[in-house]
C-alpha cells in the first residue's frame, strides 16, 4: 500500500502492459486507484448513483487514452483530471437541462394564460386551472403576479417585501410542480404522450 501522495508502488507495470495491450492488466489499476476517484467525485458531486457513473467513466475514458500516457507522470493525476472534467461536464448538463425545463414550464403557463376563451377549453388549460386552485395561496399569489400582471421578478421581490434570488427559485418551484401536477393529470386521463 502507498502513503497518501504517493504513487503505488507497482502501477508503471501494470499501465506498461495495459499500453501494450494486455487488457487483463488495467484491471489492478482500477482497484487501485478506485477509491481515490469515487472520493473525489463524493466530495464534488454528493450523489451516490454520479459517483458510480462518473468514477465508471472515468476509467472507461483512461482505458481508452491509455496510449497519451505518459509512464512515470502521476497516473493518479490524471484519473483526477479525467475526473474533474467529466463532472464539469455533469454539472454543465445539469444546469442545461434545468434551464430547459424552467423556459419550458414558463412558456407554457404564459400560453395558457394568454389563450382566448375558445383556447382555453383544452385538457392542459382545464388541468392547470384545477392545479392552480389547488396551489397554497402563496403560490398563487406569486404565479398571479408573474403572469397575469407581467411583473418582472425584481418588481415581484419588491412587492412581497423578497430576495430576488427567492423569488426566482420559489417560481422555478411553482413552474415545476404545476408542470408535475399537469402532467400527472394528462396521464391519468389518457392525455400522455
Amino acid at each position: 500500500m502507498s502513503t497518501p501522495g504517493q504513487e503505488p508502488p507497482n502501477d508503471s507495470h501494470w499501465i506498461v502492459r495495459a499500453q501494450a495491450g494486455d487488457v487483463q492488466s488495467f484491471g489492478p489499476l482500477i482497484d487501485l486507484y478506485l477509491p481515490c476517484v469515487r472520493a473525489l467525485v463524493a466530495m464534488r458531486l454528493p450523489v451516490p448513483h454520479l459517483v458510480d457513473e462518473i468514477a465508471h467513466e472515468t476509467f472507461v475514458h483512461a482505458f481508452r487514452h491509455l496510449a497519451e500516457f505518459t509512464v512515470g507522470t502521476s497516473f493518479r493525476g490524471w484519473l483526477r483530471a479525467i475526473a474533474t472534467q467529466l463532472i464539469r461536464a455533469e454539472f454543465q448538463r445539469f444546469h442545461r437541462q434545468q434551464a430547459n425545463q424552467s423556459r419550458y414550464a414558463e412558456a407554457r403557463h404564459a400560453e395558457w394564460l394568454h389563450q382566448s376563451p375558445m383556447e382555453s377549453d383544452t385538457p392542459e388549460a382545464e388541468y392547470l386551472e384545477e392545479c392552480l386552485q389547488r396551489a397554497p395561496p402563496a403560490m398563487q399569489r406569486l404565479l398571479s403576479l408573474k403572469y397575469a400582471e407581467g411583473r418582472s421578478t425584481e418588481e415581484i421581490a419588491t412587492a412581497i417585501s423578497r430576495s430576488l434570488e427567492w423569488v426566482r427559485v420559489t417560481l422555478f418551484r411553482a413552474r415545476n410542480q404545476l408542470r408535475d401536477c399537469i402532467e400527472g393529470k394528462m396521464e391519468r386521463a389518457g392525455h400522455g404522450s
